[in-house]
């Protein structure tokens, strides 16, 4: 489930200590020399990035892209180690031993309806900005780690990409990714950088996926609901029932980051905490709100669940 990932190797890790050698194996090579960077080449093997300098060797892109037709296939851990050796090989150096500066988990999730239509009821997530600019994408945003959904069939359509034939009579197909985009051994609480070769151990391959879907597990689920009055207890709790409720029916966690990003435009607050605060106490009432759980969300969860649950 390893798509986009990138390693560094130092050229003190190098038998040769010379990262330049690399280079006659490497097509559409370009030389820059800059008074800040020094001397750098870059250049390609397949659809993989190579950029080298004194210091090393950083290599980048999808490995899904570079062992497999296309990203559209989800990339196995056997895979993942057969990946590095072929790499390995073509370069000529120990990419195994590399050091993982980037990894996106991922895999493309058969879906009964169009993607765009499980993102409304996909809610907040503690400490992630929410954010949704095209329709068929959304994403939740820290610094150093990112969740991305999006409709992997209309990507693979306008990429011309090859699909899988297993997934030929899928009417949709969900592509959830968790980016770890700086030290990803700190947020996996690993004690030393992690090696290429660590992503096919299965102890830690199950390690990332079962990862994969705790992020999922923690963002808020936005239940559909209709406007009961059985749990007010309080004028207040029929403030906010019919609030909830009214809520949900004009876009539910869309509405609230609409509404935050116009008060954030128009610098409303002199204290930047109050747009956290806003969003917070409207995020409480659209949880409070109640419901039922929808089949789309349901059918989300297990799927997602089920391939946890088989990861090895």
């Amino acid at each position: 489930m390893i798509d986009t990932l990138n390693m560094w190797i130092d050229t003190a890790a190098m038998a040769s200590g010379n990262p330049f050698d690399i280079t006659a194996y490497l097509s559409n090579v370009e030389e820059k020399q800059s008074e800040r960077q020094g001397y750098r080449c870059s250049g390609t093997i397949g659809n993989y990035q190579a950029t080298i300098t004194s210091r090393g060797i950083f290599l980048y892109g999808s490995l899904s892209k570079y062992y497999l037709p296309s990203n559209v296939y989800t990339l196995t851990r056997r895979q993942i180690g057969e990946a590095l050796q072929m790499m390995s090989d073509q370069l000529h150096i120990d990419v195994s031993a590399a050091t993982v500066t980037r990894a996106d988990i991922s895999t493309v999730i058969p879906t009964k309806r169009p993607p765009a239509d499980y993102y409304s009821e996909l809610g907040s997530k503690e400490r992630f900005t929410r954010l949704q600019t095209h329709p068929d994408t959304l994403e939740y945003l820290t610094k150093k780690r990112v969740l991305v959904f999006y409709d992997k069939r209309k990507e693979a359509a306008a990429k011309k990409a090859i699909e899988p034939p297993t997934l030929a009579d899928c009417p949709h197909l969900l592509r959830y990714e968790l980016r770890f985009m700086a030290q990803p051994h700190r947020q996996l609480k690993q004690a030393d950088p992690i090696p290429a070769a660590r992503l096919a151990n299965q102890d830690f391959y199950c390690l990332l996926v079962q990862r994969w879907k705790q992020e999922f597990d923690t963002i808020k689920k936005l239940h559909r609901h209709t406007l009961t009055m059985e749990n007010v207890k309080t004028p207040n709790d029929v403030n906010n029932a019919v609030l909830g409720y009214l809520m949900q029916q004009y876009g539910g966690q869309e509405l609230i980051d609409t509404i935050i990003a116009d008060l954030k435009a128009r610098n409303q607050f002199a204290d930047p905490k109050y747009y956290s605060r806003a969003r917070s106490n409207l995020n409480k009432v659209l949880q409070a709100a109640g419901g039922q759980e929808s089949d789309l969300m349901r059918e989300l969860e297990k799927a997602i669940a089920d391939i946890a649950r088989y990861a090895r």
